[in-house]
């Protein structure tokens, strides 16, 4: 009967640990691997956003203030879409040249919301990334995350296809020169771009160039940008993002870049990259905000962004001078991938003759992560 006993004890705790091996394999990412050996993983996020405006129907984002004149009527307006919502795939293995990775990923903003597009499709090994995915000039870690898909106003932020080389030094320094098709179709070769960025404990410093050619109605024309970055952490859970540009013909690849005109005299567009001599247009756009986490699932935020037109020939007295956004808001992650949260965005935009427009938006919204 004793060894009976020991016998049966003994099947229950084998039974007792598969079981226990069985559920915790359960709880465990599903690892897929392709014919090549590469580790694949699939990502993505919901979001839904209902925005409210006061006193103009800007559309899925803020950036329809950019065509918004003196004697627009007033009209407020409200939406509720989920066209931010995208999802990918990526992959990653080890080579003798390095890391061999790739990512692919879109959303349904394109056509300005509604239509599937493509947002990232490059492979990368070594230092070496060739694809499309974000531009050598965009700002990316020293321009806050709003909850606007439009973003404040001052940084650029797109993406094109690219030839990129990166070389990390391995003290926190890294170089990065790309080949990179021109944003917009009146590019008339593609624009070459070069970054240096320095990250320590308490922040980061970064400053970019690009270099592009642009045809208008009489030849072409030389555009350039420099941009300053920073991000600096002044005390537990604090952030501080800056940046500033400064450029030639770089309408449309700052803040609003979708709403810019090729040449100036004549269309809807209310700012432009080349005047009607044929000079590109001089501008500047910078961005500041400051943000404090609360405790792990709780944040908070506070942006102003302005880009800033000089006088050119050819303007009219309705082009844009100077657009200005300011967004407060703040987010709440009830779970791990599951977040609710909101901002109220306003956006300003000032004629050359002096006139202004402005509107109010309240922006909420979710996020799911899977």
């Amino acid at each position: 009967m004793a060894v009976a006993g020991s016998a049966q004890a003994e099947t229950l705790t084998q039974l007792e640990a598969r079981i226990a091996a069985l559920e915790a394999k359960e709880q465990e990412p599903v690892q897929v691997t392709n014919r090549y050996g590469m580790a694949l993983s699939f990502y993505g996020t919901v979001k839904v956003d209902a925005v409210m405006d006061n006193n103009y129907g800007l559309g899925n984002t803020i950036g329809g203030i950019a065509q918004i004149l003196d004697g627009t009527a007033e009209e407020s307006d409200q939406k509720i879409h989920a066209f931010q919502s995208r999802f990918g795939f990526r992959g990653e293995q080890d080579t003798e040249y390095g890391k061999l990775r790739f990512n692919v990923e879109g959303d349904f903003f394109g056509g300005g919301g509604g239509t599937f597009r493509l947002r990232h499709a490059y492979g990368q090994i070594g230092g070496w990334t060739i694809g499309q995915t974000w531009s050598t000039f965009s700002v990316l870690g020293e321009a806050p995350a709003v909850w606007d898909f439009n973003g404040p106003a001052g940084p650029a932020s797109f993406r094109v296809p690219l030839v990129r080389y990166s070389h990390d030094f391995g003290n926190g320094s890294n170089i990065t020169a790309s080949i990179e098709e021109d944003y917009v179709s009146w590019g008339d070769r593609p624009a070459f771009a070069v970054a240096a960025s320095h990250s320590f404990d308490q922040g980061s410093v970064r400053v970019a160039y690009i270099n592009r050619k642009l045809d208008y109605a009489g030849g072409t024309v030389t555009g350039w940008g420099a941009n300053v970055g920073a991000t600096y952490k002044p005390w537990e859970g604090g952030l501080i993002q800056a940046s500033y540009t400064r450029g030639e013909g770089i309408s449309s690849i700052l803040g609003f870049s979708g709403y810019a005109g090729q040449q100036a005299g004549a269309g809807a567009p209310t700012f432009f990259d080349v005047d009607t001599n044929g000079d590109a247009i001089e501008m500047d756009g910078l961005s500041l905000a400051v943000s404090h986490k609360i405790r792990p699932d709780l944040s908070v935020l506070a942006a102003y962004g302005r880009q800033s037109y000089d006088s050119f020939a050819g303007a009219r007295a309705t082009d844009t001078d100077k657009l200005e956004t300011v967004n407060i808001g703040g987010k709440y992650n009830l779970t791990e991938n599951f977040a609710v949260g909101g901002e109220v965005i306003w956006a300003n935009r000032t004629q050359f003759d002096g006139a202004e427009v402005d509107n109010t938006r309240l922006h909420l919204g979710a996020t799911f992560d899977f």
